[in-house]
């Protein structure tokens, strides 16, 4: 039951920012809000030999919204949030992602949470391109939030 609760409101979250996403017009340029998401990864293109790419969209002292790309076989070694939980809704493309020691196949419209503190992994396992919503709450202020471990 707790985990429904968890995935319900990670859905509410996601529904609320689509809401503001669509309705706020960015005021500064190098804002993307109101963009979808696809404007904003054709804005945004990766450089070639990258593997992964998270383009900030916007957010307060409470969240932090990014869209994120994972190329074909890329991967995010394990790590985890000193002071942050993540929840990604996937968009596109297929994979796997290791929560905690549990693993978790994903295809577009998976809902997934990393709690601050667990250790997570991910592998883009299909063809092409992972792209996802990715909320940090708090809101993003610290770059070293993210501890790899071994």
């Amino acid at each position: 039951m707790r985990s429904k609760r968890c995935a319900f409101a990670a859905l509410s979250v996601i529904c609320l920012l689509f809401a503001c996403v669509s309705l706020v017009h960015a005021a500064d340029p190098a804002d993307q809000t109101g963009l979808g998401y696809d404007a904003i990864l054709k804005a945004n293109p990766m450089s070639p030999g990258e593997k992964a790419q998270a383009i900030r969209i916007g957010g307060d002292e409470t969240a932090t919204l990014f869209v994120a790309r994972f190329a074909e076989g890329g991967e995010v070694k394990p790590h985890f949030h000193k002071t942050h939980s993540e929840i990604l809704y996937i968009i596109e493309g297929t994979g796997r992602m290791i929560i905690d020691g549990k693993e978790i196949d994903f295809k577009p419209g998976s809902i997934l949470m990393n709690p601050m503190g667990k250790v997570h992994s991910m592998k883009n396992t299909g063809s092409g391109d992972i792209v996802v919503f990715q909320i940090f709450t708090p809101g993003w202020k610290e770059p070293a939030d993210r501890v790899f471990v071994p």
